[in-house]
């Protein structure tokens, strides 16, 4: 597996979060190019045990099967102020990183029964993962415990975690909740943006879920989520996007986003399993939905801006990408917390009209021919 100890290329990413002060070495800087399930594994446990104040893992574009390494895909943060940058869509001359595409689906990682496939802890004293260009799916999930299918993320107090151009699909959580990924903030910082989240099946959800407590605060930003799905369960605990805040004071924002054909499975006993598209629970702490499109919402939040209902215009059943007379079209929020980004959640060029569009994806201005494979 190549290592390299340098400083160089690793600016684009954290320029673009806003952290290109806080990432300038005063100790080693660690690089990864891995190409291999077991090569990730073994830079995810190396990252673990290191001292260094940056570690940047870098995917090779092709699958990672957790089968093929025989164990999940795991970081826990353990150094003070280490900062983990793992990202998707490397290329280069034999076995090296030298060229990224930011498309996630280049860089697929499929998980294995037992676990998420990717469980990642920012739980380090001002420790911050990064995790961009990658897509995670699991349809062998079957394990009890929580965290569902596909990734699992926890946020310690003063710590912070980043999800940026992901794509979850294909999860199966058999046994339990939130088959596509399930966030807790735990008094920390979490950002997701630029994540679109479909064809997802869970026993009592089948999207995804953010827990924000502790004084935390997460922002989610441009999420596309479509064709979440539950075997059973409780109708309150159904959703495509599932946002709670037990305690007053922690904050959740979810800006420029839709959730849309999320309802009305009917499960294995022959029972229609309502699903809404969005829910939220703000007992104590803030909600604030701001251009959120949807066709079902549960719950009240704190403050609810522009929202959006009606037919989106996806360019089909579990594809939330947009057709060109989509309404969600250059109708998306500026600088909403957590900001759009500069690239969809296929590596398009984010704002090609007069504003950002809503959603993961950035519709192509003219029509949809160049956003599937024709070139």
């Amino acid at each position: 597996m190549p290592v390299m100890r340098r400083a160089l290329c690793v600016f684009r990413f954290l320029f673009a979060f806003g952290l290109i002060g806080l990432a300038l070495p005063s100790h080693a800087i660690t690089s990864y190019c891995v190409s291999t399930a077991q090569q990730l594994n073994q830079a995810l446990t190396a990252a673990q045990n290191s001292s260094d104040t940056l570690v940047l893992i870098r995917l090779r574009e092709g699958t990672y099967d957790t089968f093929a390494s025989s164990s999940p895909f795991s970081y826990v943060s353990q150094t003070v102020n280490q900062i983990l940058d793992i990202s998707g869509g490397w290329s280069g001359d034999g076995s090296n990183c030298t060229t990224q595409r930011p498309n996630p689906a280049l860089t697929q990682l499929i998980g294995i029964a037992g676990y998420p496939t990717l469980t990642l802890t920012a739980a380090s004293s001002g420790g911050q993962v990064y995790l961009h260009d990658i897509a995670i799916s699991n349809a062998n999930h079957t394990a009890t415990t929580i965290g569902g299918a596909c990734l699992y993320v926890k946020v310690a107090a003063g710590s912070e975690a980043r999800l940026e151009r992901m794509q979850m699909h294909d999860c199966v959580a058999r046994n339990t909740s939130f088959a596509a990924g399930f966030f807790d903030n735990r008094g920390g910082t979490f950002t997701a943006r630029n994540v679109a989240v479909f064809n997802n099946v869970g026993r009592r959800n089948g999207g995804i879920g953010v827990t924000t407590s502790l004084g935390g605060v997460s922002n989610l930003a441009q999420i596309s989520v479509t064709r979440a799905m539950a075997f059973d369960g409780n109708p309150n605990d159904n959703a495509g996007i599932l946002l709670n805040t037990p305690d007053a004071a922690s904050r959740i924002a979810l800006s420029n986003s839709v959730s849309w054909g999320n309802s009305s499975y009917i499960n294995n006993s022959g029972a229609t399993v309502y699903v809404s598209d969005v829910a939220v629970y703000s007992f104590y702490g803030t909600i604030d939905l701001t251009r959120v499109h949807r066709g079902s919402l549960l719950g009240t939040p704190d403050s609810d801006v522009a929202p959006g209902s009606g037919d989106p215009g996806f360019l089909g059943i579990g594809d939330a990408r947009l057709r060109s007379d989509s309404i969600l079209v250059d109708s998306g929020v500026s600088s909403p917390p957590g900001g759009s980004g500069v690239f969809d959640a296929d590596g398009a060029t984010r704002v090609q009209g007069a504003a950002v569009d809503v959603g993961a994806f950035e519709a192509a201005p003219g029509g949809t021919i160049f956003r599937n494979g024709f070139d």
